[in-house]
């Protein structure tokens, strides 16, 4: 059986996380030059369901082992993955879609969140297989070679404490620092405003590109109902709405890093089950 050191297994971790974002960069690059861009959408949805899919089937699996007597006929109906396997791809299709939205129109300044997030989350990975991973179920708990309960729930350990980091810090840095697109608001006309924010993106595919537009055309709407006061007697609407906006952004924020973080957890499992195989084969 082959060996893998704690160096090679942080380096197969580094390069399957540098792939899913590869993959989301060249849909980036791509996305205005034809429909073909759509196949890295594909492709980024994979480590997404496959995070999702695994840990929900892991305490599947554990909650039937604990609660149910072997010899009870339900333990076979429940060990049936179909209700999972539609459940995360449901939920890795509305995850990957917000990533794709957010990395199709993405400044420089997010790509660096998404570049330190892909580097980090390796290195957390790593750290806390160490402690607590160590005691923890070294096996999954079907035994079928899925990736370990210990490696899923490192995982799910360091996506989530790097999930809560990203979007407090992006959220912050972006009400703190992100400038207010003057150039494109127009304080006596919202349609002129929607217009200039349609016009800043585009794609010679139909599907994106009536996407990107109304995703632009919401930032645009977002940003004027920041910016603009229509009347100074309600300026207590005008801060509620300011209120409503930035919880949006918040919120919208929260499900596209939770995307991306769920897509690092799928690429480093993979990547676990990947090595596993490998030192099952013979030297």
């Amino acid at each position: 059986m082959r060996t893998t050191s704690a160096f090679d297994r942080l380096l197969i971790n580094f390069l399957a996380c540098a792939l899913f974002l590869t993959v989301l960069y060249l849909w980036s690059a791509f996305a205005a030059a034809s429909c073909f861009a759509l196949a890295f959408p594909t492709l980024a949805l994979t480590p997404v369901f496959y995070g999702l899919l695994a840990y929900r089937l892991e305490w599947k699996w554990f909650a039937i082992d604990y609660y149910l007597d072997p010899a009870s006929p339900l333990r076979r109906r429940l060990q049936r993955r179909w209700v999972s396997l539609g459940l995360s791809l449901a939920a890795g299709v509305f995850l990957t879609a917000l990533l794709v939205l957010f990395t199709a129109r993405a400044r420089w300044t997010d790509w660096l969140f998404l570049v330190a997030a892909a580097v980090a989350a390796p290195l957390a990975f790593q750290v806390l297989s160490i402690w607590p991973g160590r005691h923890l179920r070294q096996r999954s708990a079907d035994g079928a070679g899925h990736a370990s309960a210990a490696e899923l729930l490192t995982a799910r350990l360091a996506g989530t404490a790097l999930f809560s980091v990203l979007v407090v810090t992006y959220v912050g840095v972006s009400y703190t620092l992100v400038p207010v697109p003057g150039e494109y608001i127009f304080p006596d006309s919202l349609e002129r405003t929607l217009e200039a924010f349609g016009a800043r993106t585009g794609s010679a595919c139909p599907v994106v590109n009536d996407t990107l537009l109304l995703a632009a055309q919401i930032e645009g709407l977002a940003w004027h109902l920041v910016t603009v006061t229509t009347l100074a007697a309600s300026a207590w609407l005008h801060d509620g709405l300011r209120l409503i906006v930035w919880a949006g952004f918040f919120l919208n924020a929260a499900m596209v890093f939770a995307g991306f973080v769920r897509g690092l957890e799928g690429a480093i499992l993979i990547a676990c089950r990947t090595a596993a195989w490998r030192r099952k084969e013979p030297a």
